[in-house]
């Protein structure tokens, strides 16, 4: 039998128990008011899945159902506490059914008083489960809001599970995007700069032992990532967090990209991490290969498939910068052949695309979608093409390529509707490697994006100091490629 609760709230739909033997609920008890306690039959959590056919897959849309409070699990579980996973569990699947612990399902009142800043782990699962509050937060890192419910159930999981790891990170991320956003989301003070400290600490001195806590450090990882781009604009150490919870992840990240639900979890810290590899030069911590499932995600879209060939770009572009093979030489040779065998895999790329993606998306986030891998696919012949030549060497095929990528994005800045409804434009590289080659189209997209994608647009403000060094290099004469001023001259992130 379960807890005991008496009729009078029960008839209100409340749902608090009395404590110990008293025969009277804990509601009543503090109102002083004279009740009845009864028991109710334990009943299990029903969810209703609606299965969305999506070619040779089946994505789940997991209805949330509000439960009982009374109950424990069928397995015995009566608390968040006791329903922590063992170190062997895996992540949960797409198909699962999911609804939020019991004793944290919190009524609109509750939700009106929340606490004015966010301080604790019940103040982060407040804002989690509140729809309203989680978009607003989560919407700028995704492509559509079709998104929400997928990644709602996943950070929720990730918090229960592994909050005492991340809440101080995740609290600060909290706290800093309600402040940026113009909504209900009661504004805050000014960056915690504590919790953040604390958050990075747990990054750097974290234990992993299983799939969540895997993914726990790589959520921590993307949230202090964001958190560097925001408060320190002027900074380039952001690149060093995402990477550091990638290397930590790694043994991990095999199990956690077959499980679709983790998506909004691992996908981002890839991207992110190949991204500013392709600008620096550098290796990438993962190499992410073709999956047997059709990925679509939050933030990364439809460019998985698109990934593990930017991988190769930045193994030939990082043996280039280390070895200096002479031209002409037969390493020199070898790489450029293996440059050569990129290029023509690049251009016959196209993303995987599931059917009733226009029925399981919506169009403007298809559109996104679209809009980011064609620019991507062109951002890689332009950085492969600039790997080749220096800057002012073979300036036609680079500006061909580069007003390219300005047509899709102008096709997609036209449209008041898009930039209304859309709520994240993942294209600050291509952005960024076009204005190279040409001066104008990119300064206008980035001032009409600006209102509609906040985070993308100040980051692709911010790299304009360094196309203006590109561009007065090439102008005075400079013979090397412009990837050899990095390291000197952009002290900047280059988020995706």
């Amino acid at each position: 039998m379960s807890p005991k609760a008496c009729e009078q709230c029960l008839n209100k739909e409340t749902e608090k128990y009395a404590a110990g033997a008293s025969p009277t609920c804990i509601r009543c008890s503090r109102l002083k008011i004279s009740s009845t306690s009864r028991r109710i039959k334990r009943m299990r959590q029903h969810s209703a899945v609606n299965t969305v056919p999506l070619g040779d897959l089946h994505v789940s849309s997991v209805v949330l159902q509000r439960r009982p409070k009374s109950k424990e699990s069928e397995s015995g579980a009566s608390s968040p506490s006791s329903s922590q996973r063992s170190s062997s569990s895996s992540p949960p699947r797409a198909d699962e059914a999911w609804t939020p612990a019991t004793d944290l399902v919190l009524s609109p009142e509750k939700l009106i008083g929340a606490p004015a800043n966010f301080q604790t782990t019940s103040d982060a699962l407040r804002t989690v489960m509140d729809v309203e509050q989680f978009s607003v937060i989560h919407l700028p890192f995704m492509l559509g809001d079709t998104f929400i419910p997928t990644s709602q159930k996943t950070v929720y999981v990730i918090l229960q599970l592994c909050g005492p790891i991340l809440i101080e990170g995740y609290l600060a991320f909290l706290g800093l995007m309600s402040n940026c956003q113009k909504s209900l989301v009661i504004r805050r003070g000014e960056p915690d700069m504590y919790k953040a400290a604390k958050g990075l600490q747990r990054l750097r001195s974290v234990k992993i032992s299983n799939d969540y806590d895997a993914a726990c450090v790589l959520f921590l990882g993307q949230t202090m990532y964001v958190f560097n781009v925001l408060t320190a604009p002027y900074s380039s150490t952001a690149h060093s967090i995402v990477r550091s919870s990638l290397i930590s992840a790694k043994p991990w990240l095999p199990s956690l990209v077959q499980a679709p639900v983790m998506d909004t979890i691992t996908m981002s810290p890839i991207l992110i991490d190949t991204v500013e590899c392709l600008v620096h030069r550098e290796i990438p911590i993962i190499r992410l290969d073709p999956q047997r499932r059709v990925i679509v995600d939050r933030y990364l879209g439809l460019c998985a498939t698109l990934m593990p060939h930017f991988y190769d770009i930045c193994e030939c572009s990082y043996a280039l910068k280390i070895e200096a093979p002479a031209t002409g030489s037969e390493p020199y040779s070898a790489i450029h052949d293996r440059l050569d065998g990129i290029e023509e895999e690049i251009r016959r790329w196209r993303p995987q695309t599931p059917t009733g993606l226009f029925e399981s998306y919506g169009r403007n986030a298809v559109l996104s979608m679209v809009t980011q891998a064609n620019v991507y696919r062109l951002a890689g012949l332009l950085i492969i093409h600039r790997l080749r030549y220096p800057l002012g060497v073979e300036d036609e095929a680079g500006g061909k390529l580069a007003n390219g990528i300005f047509s899709e994005l102008a096709f997609f800045a036209k449209s008041a509707i898009n930039l209304k409804e859309s709520s994240a434009l993942p294209v600050v590289l291509p952005l960024m490697t076009a204005m190279i080659e040409i001066q104008g189209p990119g300064e206008v997209l980035i001032d009409r994006l600006a209102t509609s994608f906040t985070a993308q647009s100040a980051s692709a403000s911010r790299l304009q100091e360094f196309v203006k060094v590109a561009r007065a290099s090439k102008e005075s004469g400079y013979q090397g490629i412009w990837f050899e001023l990095v390291d000197t001259h952009l002290r900047v992130a280059v988020p995706p």
